[in-house]
């Protein structure tokens, strides 16, 4: 018998999405932090990538979406890689934010309402073009990475769904909080950036 995979349960996560089943959402997204083996990847070294794919990078307190006290939070971000060691060094543990409105912006899926809203809102968001998707730690929350278009943030563009911009930011993976880690489950795709801009 084939064994149940990452990919299985990433599949099944999404089919769940799809029909609306809560309680199955919540499953399979704990079945998935279970097998997710695949984050081997330190933090220090998912902040140096991401900002080596020109995304503006900061540090965030373990285990938090907060930045750490005293900092500029998002303000700070940065694509520098002497910097982003900088920090990382310091404090191995710190999450990754993501200063949103450079490269991307993200739609931001907050657990269950978000999907029921973004179920009943397909046909708009499914016009916007998907760089990746990301399950956060909350049962059925999502980001989903989409080109930057220069606007700001907005609370409540939709029941239960915020669009992070300009001045804004979103927690990255490999970061976790006391409910789980964050994980890609498309992975992100940037070339579609040059690629739509040509």
């Amino acid at each position: 018998m084939k064994p149940y995979t990452i990919d299985d349960a990433e599949a099944d996560l999404r089919a769940a999405i799809d029909q609306n089943q809560p309680g199955a959402i919540t499953g399979f997204g704990k079945i998935i932090d279970d097998l997710d083996v695949r984050t081997t990847v330190t933090l220090h070294a998912a902040a140096l990538w991401y900002a080596s794919v020109g995304l503006h990078v900061f540090p965030l307190s373990p285990g938090s979406k907060i930045p750490f006290k005293g900092t500029g939070g998002f303000k700070d971000a940065t694509t520098d890689p002497d910097q982003i060691h900088t920090w990382w060094s310091a404090n191995p543990d710190a999450n990754i934010g993501i200063a949103t409105g450079h490269q991307v912006d993200v739609i931001d899926i907050d657990g269950l309402p978000g999907q029921l809203s973004r179920l009943a809102h397909w046909d708009i968001l499914t016009e916007i073009p998907t760089l990746g998707r990301v399950t956060t730690p909350r049962p059925g929350g999502m980001h989903l990475y989409v080109p930057a278009t220069g606007r700001g943030n907005k609370a409540a563009l939709l029941p239960g769904i915020d669009y992070r911009g300009a001045g804004g930011y979103v927690v990255a993976p490999p970061s976790t909080n006391d409910q789980g880690r964050y994980t890609w489950l498309a992975p992100l795709d940037l070339p579609r950036l040059e690629a739509d801009a040509a």
